[in-house]
C-alpha cells in the first residue's frame, strides 16, 4: 500500500510540475506576443506621428509657395498700374502717353532687338508719325540703388530700401520687382494708333540680396488694353486750322489759336526733325513768318496721318434733288464770264441739270437778280443769287448737300441760306465721269476779289459768318499734281469766301491775291502763289465756345467716332479682354 501510495504520489507531483511548466511557457509566449503587439503599436504610432508632421510641414511649405505666387501676381499687377501711370501722367510736361504708339518687346531683327522706349533720344531715336514731338522727357528714372535707363524692362522694385517688409519668415526680408516682358502697340497690326494694345508684365518676389537668378516666385500677366489718340475739342491750339501735303505756305497770317498741320514724307521726316521750332522749317514750306508771330512754332509736321472723311460733315446727309425728281440728284453751273452751256441755259449765270445728264436747264422759282454792264467793251452781267432753304433740299430735313459743276463768279455774289440747317457744297469733276459742260471748263471755285459767296440767315443779305454751317468740299477721285492741278481747286481773292470750312482731301486751295477767310482750311494741296492768306478760326456763333467745339457739337463728332485733327494726345484707356496669369 504505502508503495502504491508512493508511486501515486509521485505521479501526481510529475503532472503538477508539468502543467506548471506548461504554465510557465504558455506565460512567456504570451508576454512575447505583447512586446511585439507594443512594438508594433509604437511603429505604427511612430509612423503617424511622422506623416502627419511630414504633412503639416507640407502644407507649410505649400501655404508659404502659395503665398509667394500671390504676393508675384500682386507685383506684375502693381507693376502694370504704375507702368500706365507714368504714361498716362495728366501733368503734360510728365505725360509719355507716346510710347503707346511704340513696340517695346523682344525682335532680334530690329533695332535695338525691338526695345523701342530706350531709343529715346538717341542716335537710333525711333520715328514718331508726329514728327515734332517732343521727347525729351525720356524714360522714367531708376530707383536709388537701381542703374540703367532701360525702365521698365529690367527689374523695379515695388519698395524702397527703407520701406517695411511685406512678410517676415524668420530668414530674411521678402522684396517684390516688375519689369516689362513686351509690349505690343496697335500698330503692329495696322498703321495707326488708336485700337488693341498688349502688356505683358512680369512679377518677381524674392529674398533681400539674394542674386537675381534667385526668386521665390514668378508669375507673368497679359492685359490687353485699348490705346485712343485723339484732339482735344477744348484745346483750340492744337487743331489744324490749315492743313496740306503739299505746302507752299506764302506770307500766312495766322490771326485765331490753331496749327498748321504738314502731311510729310517718311523721307524728309529725319530732316525735317531736325528744323522743328526753327526758321528753316517755315523756308523749307516756302513760306514767309513776317506776319505771324513764332510761326515756326506752330507748323506741327506729320506722316502717315490721313485727313479726315467727309463723313465727319454729314449727319442726315439730305441730298438736293432735280425738281419733281426726288430721286435724281441736281447738279449746278454758276458762271458769270461763260453764258454758253449746252442745253437750254445760254446767257444764264445760274444753270441746272440732272447728275445723268449734260445738258442744263434755267432753274425756276429761284431769286437771281441780274444787272448788265459794260466792261472794256464788252457787256457783263452781275447776278445776286440767292438759294433759299425752300429751294434746295426741298422737303427734306437736316443738313442739306448741293453739288456743282463749276463755280466762276468776277462780279456776282451767291448768297446759301444756313441759319437753321448747316449746308455742304460738293464740287464735282470729270474725273467722276461726270458731265460738266463743256470739255474746256475746269471743275473749279474762281471767286474774283468783287465776288461773293457766303452763308446768310433767312432774308438776310449780310454773312452771317458761321463757317462750320457752310462746307466746301470736292469728291475728286484722286489726288492733284500740287499746285498744277486747275480741276477740284478754289481759287480765292480778297474777301470773296469770308467765311466757310474747307475739306479737299484730293484737291487744292490757291490764292489769286491777298485773302481773308474765316474758318478752316483741310486740303491736299495749299498753293499761295506768293499772296497772303488772312486765316482766323473763330466763329460767331452763339455763346463764347471756338469755331472747334461750334462745329464738334453740330456735327455730332463725338459720336461719329471722329477723334479730331491736329496735336494728338494718347492714352490706354480701358481693358479689351480679361486678364491672363501664368505662374513658372
Amino acid at each position: 500500500m504505502r508503495e502504491e501510495w508512493t508511486m501515486t504520489r509521485s505521479l501526481t507531483s510529475s503532472r503538477k510540475r508539468h502543467r506548471d511548466r506548461a504554465t510557465i511557457e504558455k506565460r512567456r509566449c504570451e508576454e512575447g506576443l505583447a512586446l511585439i503587439s507594443t512594438l508594433m503599436l509604437g511603429l505604427i504610432i511612430t509612423a503617424g506621428v511622422s506623416s502627419l508632421l511630414a504633412r503639416q510641414l507640407m502644407s507649410r511649405r505649400l501655404s508659404a509657395k502659395e503665398s509667394y505666387q500671390q504676393l508675384a501676381e500682386a507685383a506684375a499687377n502693381n507693376g502694370l498700374n504704375r507702368i500706365l501711370g507714368e504714361l498716362n501722367n495728366p501733368n503734360p510736361s510728365q505725360n509719355r502717353g507716346f510710347l503707346f504708339t511704340l513696340d517695346n518687346r523682344e525682335n532680334l531683327n530690329e533695332p535695338n532687338n525691338g526695345f523701342h522706349w530706350q531709343r529715346l533720344n538717341s542716335n537710333q531715336s525711333p520715328q514718331f508719325s508726329e514728327v515734332c514731338l517732343d521727347t525729351s522727357i525720356g524714360l522714367p528714372k531708376q530707383r536709388q540703388g537701381q542703374s540703367g535707363e532701360s525702365w521698365p524692362t529690367t527689374e523695379v522694385a515695388l519698395e524702397d530700401a527703407d520701406d517695411p517688409t511685406l512678410r517676415e519668415d524668420g530668414v530674411s526680408k521678402i522684396e517684390t520687382f516688375y519689369r516689362l516682358r513686351g509690349y505690343s502697340s496697335p500698330g503692329t497690326s495696322g498703321s495707326t494708333d488708336n485700337g488693341e494694345a498688349k502688356f505683358i508684365i512680369e512679377g518677381i518676389v524674392r529674398r533681400k540680396d539674394a542674386p537675381p537668378g534667385s526668386y521665390l516666385a514668378r508669375s507673368r500677366l497679359e492685359r490687353s488694353l485699348y490705346i485712343q489718340s485723339w484732339v482735344d475739342v477744348n484745346r483750340s491750339n492744337d487743331w489744324a486750322i490749315l492743313a496740306a501735303h503739299h505746302m507752299e505756305l506764302g506770307p500766312i497770317q495766322l490771326d485765331s489759336p490753331g496749327q498748321i498741320l504738314w502731311h510729310t514724307s517718311e523721307n524728309n521726316a529725319k530732316a525735317i526733325a531736325s528744323q522743328c521750332n526753327r526758321p528753316e522749317i517755315v523756308k523749307r514750306m516756302k513760306g514767309i513768318d513776317h506776319y505771324t508771330a513764332n510761326l515756326a512754332s506752330r507748323v506741327w509736321p506729320v506722316i502717315n496721318q490721313k485727313q479726315p472723311a467727309a463723313g465727319i460733315f454729314k449727319t442726315n446727309g439730305s441730298k438736293d434733288h432735280y425738281p419733281g425728281e426726288p430721286s435724281t440728284v441736281r447738279v449746278w453751273r454758276v458762271d458769270d464770264d461763260q453764258y454758253n452751256p449746252s442745253g437750254s441755259c445760254w446767257w444764264r449765270v445760274l444753270c441746272q441739270r440732272r447728275s445723268q445728264s449734260g445738258n442744263y436747264s434755267t432753274p425756276t422759282n429761284t431769286d437771281s437778280r441780274r444787272r448788265w454792264r459794260r466792261v472794256n467793251g464788252r457787256w457783263q452781267t452781275t447776278a445776286t443769287i440767292r438759294l433759299r432753304e425752300k429751294d434746295i433740299c426741298t422737303g427734306k430735313s437736316g443738313d442739306c448737300h448741293v453739288y456743282f459743276d463749276r463755280i466762276n463768279l468776277s462780279r456776282s455774289r451767291l448768297l446759301i441760306e444756313n441759319s437753321t440747317r448747316p449746308v455742304v457744297l460738293h464740287l464735282l469733276g470729270p474725273g467722276q465721269g461726270q458731265f460738266s459742260g463743256t470739255n474746256s471748263e475746269k471743275a473749279s471755285i474762281t471767286l474774283g476779289r468783287q465776288a461773293l459767296i457766303c452763308g446768310v440767315d433767312t432774308n438776310s443779305n449780310t454773312c452771317n459768318q458761321r463757317p462750320e454751317r457752310l462746307v466746301i468740299m470736292t469728291d475728286a477721285p484722286q489726288e492733284p499734281t500740287q499746285c498744277a492741278d486747275q480741276n477740284h481747286r478754289i481759287n480765292l481773292a480778297g474777301r470773296s469766301l469770308p467765311a466757310a470750312w474747307i475739306l479737299m482731301r484730293q484737291g487744292t486751295v490757291a490764292l489769286q491775291e491777298d485773302a481773308q477767310l474765316q474758318g478752316v482750311v483741310w486740303s491736299h494741296s495749299y498753293c499761295s502763289n506768293g499772296h497772303r492768306l488772312s486765316l482766323n478760326a473763330q466763329t460767331n456763333g452763339a455763346g463764347s465756345a471756338s469755331l472747334i467745339k461750334q462745329a464738334s457739337t453740330l456735327w455730332d463728332w463725338a459720336n461719329k467716332g471722329f477723334s479730331g485733327y491736329g496735336r494728338r494726345i494718347t492714352r490706354g484707356i480701358r481693358g479689351t479682354g480679361l486678364d491672363q496669369f501664368q505662374r513658372f
